[in-house]
């Protein structure tokens, strides 16, 4: 029998990580297994080589995409000739839908019977529903990281869709022994302490940061002896070491992730901007307001075309509105005080956000086999069936 052939095609970091999880628990079941597609640098920590460098799709934004569209439709057509070329025993694209999907559909038209996956579901849920059935004509599977993501994709006559399991969960396990916060920065147990997580992006920051700033501004003349800790990241560190550090109070920036998860653990209360950042603290079980803007135009689409109650995946994952979110307009300091400020002096409605809090990690796929493993199953059981 010849060595199985596997192709993967990643195009941002997160979809990178994934593949590299991916492949390791492929190689776990037929370590023989040959790779081939486009990754990035974690893939090829793994034994990947690229195509081209990953980089090159990892475009963000209508207008960004448009204006290396040509570029991007000449990468497609290399990606798909590999294929073609090639002829895998499946196909495997991450997130990327911009990019991947267009891929899927020349594939399947050259090659109907070559199993085709998707791996991380498009937010079919949130907008744009039609997606689902037009991805039944190129996707033989949809593996999805929300467990409701498998009722929506059949309402909506997609492809079969199989829940594997949120990767935050493996990315907790392994932190192992998380450190005490407060000991560490001399915090007493009585002591205050709020997360600040203004965002990853520094168009995010600079959007969201000023109303966030003046909202610590307001809280610490209500709040007393208030300790204020920020996650950063290598890139963002200088911008929020500018827009936050100075004034009545001095927050502590930490960027190791050990470090970050500590302060989740140890802090009473968060205020954040929406996206993956509002999963972890939900897994740290950690009660927090959500807030966000986008531009103008951006804003109108979002807020016409949204078919979902909520726009935090931890609200929809629990469904139940744990989270409070302030959007837009709302994304104000006249709203966010009064919200943030409840959660760290209310101790009956801190208690109970932990509470609803504390069922996330078991409705992402905690407990089960590993995410990647379940995926691994389903790939290779696709692989059988052709």
């Amino acid at each position: 029998m010849s060595k199985p052939h596997i192709m993967i095609v990643a195009g941002e970091t997160s979809g990178d990580l994934l593949g590299a999880d991916l492949m390791r628990a492929l190689c776990a079941a037929q370590p023989d297994t040959k790779f081939s597609g486009v990754g990035g640098p974690a893939m090829s920590r793994a034994g990947f080589s690229s195509l081209f460098d990953m980089s090159e799709i990892a475009i963000m934004g209508l207008g960004p995409i448009l204006a290396n569209l040509r570029r991007l439709f000449g990468l497609a057509d290399l990606t798909v000739a590999h294929a073609c070329e090639t002829q895998p025993d499946i196909v495997v694209l991450i997130d990327s839908p911009e990019f991947n999907h267009r891929v899927a559909a020349r594939i399947k038209k050259r090659f109907p019977d070559m199993p085709i996956v998707c791996y991380v579901a498009p937010s079919v849920w949130a907008w744009r529903r039609g997606r689902a059935r037009k991805m039944a004509a190129h996707f033989d599977a949809v593996l999805a990281l929300f467990p409701f993501e498998t009722q929506v994709f059949k309402a909506l006559s997609g492809p079969p869709c199989h829940f594997v399991g949120h990767p935050i969960i493996g990315r907790v396990e392994r932190l192992g022994q998380i450190p005490d916060f407060r000991k560490q920065h001399g915090l007493g147990a009585d002591i205050p302490l709020l997360c600040v997580l203004p965002g990853s992006r520094m168009s995010e920051i600079r959007k969201i940061g000023p109303a966030f700033w003046e909202t610590l501004l307001r809280i610490e003349r209500r709040v007393e002896d208030l300790a204020v800790v920020i996650p950063v990241l290598p890139h963002t560190r200088e911008v929020v070491h500018d827009m936050f550090v100075g004034g009545p109070f001095s927050p502590i920036l930490v960027e190791d992730e050990g470090e970050k998860w500590a302060a989740f653990k140890a802090a009473n209360a968060a205020l954040v901007s929406s996206g993956t950042a509002t999963l972890e603290l939900g897994m740290a079980g950690l009660p927090s307001v959500v807030g966000y803007r986008m531009g103008k135009i951006l804003t109108a689409f979002v807020l016409r075309s949204l078919r979902v109650p909520s726009a935090v995946i931890v609200n929809l994952v629990l469904d139940k509105p744990v989270m409070e979110e302030f959007l837009a307009d709302r994304c104000d300091p006249d709203f966010l005080t009064p919200a943030v400020h409840k959660l760290l002096v209310d101790k009956d409605l801190n208690a109970e956000k932990r509470r609803q809090l504390a069922a996330l990690p078991e409705e992402l796929g905690a407990h089960d086999a590993p995410p990647d493993a379940r995926a691994a199953g389903i790939i290779h059981e696709l692989m059988r069936q052709t």
